[in-house]
């Protein structure tokens, strides 16, 4: 069932489509996050206050938690080169929605679909990036399109926080809608014909049980749980150590900095042993955190316990998204999306968890209960072992048997 242009990427590294899967999740990402920098000046103009106007990244996120899997459902049907240009093509209808937007409730709408593409495009990314780089370059693969998110938290929000100020918050969404219209016409070019999946119609129930999905997924939403409980604050925690305003930006640059490095660093380990990688990077998270609620007010060791969480961070992204794709590889783009939806409902739970903490005991306290939740999250690993192990033989058998020697079906 392996198509000749499914064996000719094994051989070679497919840069240009890897480069533009990576393009369109910064581009996503750098999306969800720019109200925050644009809202007083999209306020006015859809007639609602500021307060109100923050409803655009709320609705954002839900149609990511919303639309995910029943779209990841839908679109498995199809090709993923049809499935993922698809993809896209609602992204750029929702942010030309927002673009055209002369009051609150069609940029809402066209937020909510862009979510919904946002989660869909994170589930199918992964599995079309290792299905054209092969398993041979499976690691490199997922290491640029991950980077690449990271690089969106990091730097993302702030360009298009320049570009609206600069030029209008109209033009960052009618910015976006070209950029990801560019995106989905390269890979609808250039993404070969993929191999069919005997399983691909596997349904969410069949993907739930596909031993260490569950377990992974969690693992995922804790680890996005711990990172909103404290990132959410940052900026008062930073303010209650008498760091000045600007020091928020630099501090979220250091960190996605920091998740550069993480996805090398947590490649490199992986490379070596997935279970060391999902052990290491956890601790690194969990100590930089501790030391951070420890009451340090030097501003550039703070700095430097940032760039340790952000290489933690960015690093176990990367791992748990091997794992999943790997202990859920006879449905990829379904196990990915129910690692999308629990990592939203950590990110939420996050925000609500930090926000308590803030209330109760403290702004400075939000990196101990980020440290506690990272830590309770190895719990998942016990016994992880033979399950990563029983996948990556059970793979390697499926794709012996898919060599052009057994089959030569193609979609």
């Amino acid at each position: 069932m392996t198509s000749t242009a499914d064996r000719a990427s094994t051989e070679r590294f497919p840069w240009l489509v890897i480069l533009v899967l990576a393009s369109a999740g910064f581009l996503a990402l750098a999306v969800e996050l720019s109200p925050a920098g644009l809202l007083t000046r999209m306020a006015p103009d859809l007639n609602v206050s500021v307060a109100t106007a923050g409803s655009l990244t709320a609705l954002y996120a839900l149609g990511n938690a919303v639309l995910t899997l029943p779209l990841t459902a839908l679109v498995v049907r199809f090709s993923r080169r049809v499935a993922l240009a698809g993809t896209l093509l609602v992204f750029v209808a929702g942010n030309a929605a927002v673009f055209l937007a002369s009051d609150l409730v069609p940029a809402l709408v066209g937020r909510f679909i862009s979510g919904g593409a946002h989660g869909l495009l994170m589930s199918l990314a992964p599995a079309v990036a290792i299905g054209v780089a092969g398993l041979k370059h499976e690691r490199l693969a997922l290491s640029i399109v991950i980077g690449a998110n990271t690089v969106g938290i990091a730097l993302g929000a702030p360009l298009a926080s320049v570009v609206g100020t600069a030029l209008g918050w109209r033009v960052t969404f009618f910015a976006a809608a070209v950029l990801a219209l560019v995106c989905a016409l390269l890979l609808a070019v250039k993404i070969p014909p993929l191999r069919a999946e005997r399983t691909r119609q596997m349904g969410l129930l069949r993907t739930i049980r596909q031993p260490g999905v569950l377990r992974i997924g969690a693992g995922w939403m804790l680890m996005m749980l711990a990172y909103m409980a404290v990132i959410t604050y940052l900026d008062p925690y930073l303010a209650d150590l008498g760091a000045p305003p600007l020091l928020t930006s630099l501090s979220l640059f250091v960190f996605g900095t920091g998740g550069v490095v993480g996805v090398w660093l947590g490649g490199q380990i992986a490379a070596r042993s997935r279970l060391a990688a999902l052990i290491a990077m956890p601790l690194l998270m969990a100590a930089s955190l501790l030391l951070m609620s420890l009451g340090i007010r030097s501003i550039p060791v703070v700095l430097v316990l940032l760039f340790g969480w952000g290489v933690g961070f960015s690093g176990l992204v990367m791992v748990w998204q091997q794992a999943l794709l790997l202990v859920g590889f006879r449905s990829p783009e379904q196990s990915m999306g129910i690692g999308v939806v629990l990592s939203q409902a950590g990110m939420a739970a996050g925000s609500a968890l930090g926000g308590l903490v803030l209330s109760h005991a403290g702004v400075a306290a939000t990196p101990l209960v980020g440290a506690i939740v990272t830590v309770a999250g190895l719990a998942l690993l016990i016994g992880i072992r033979p399950v990563l192990t029983a996948a990556e033989t059970e793979r390697a058998a499926e794709a012996y048997e898919s060599t052009p020697e057994t089959s030569t079906e193609t979609v």
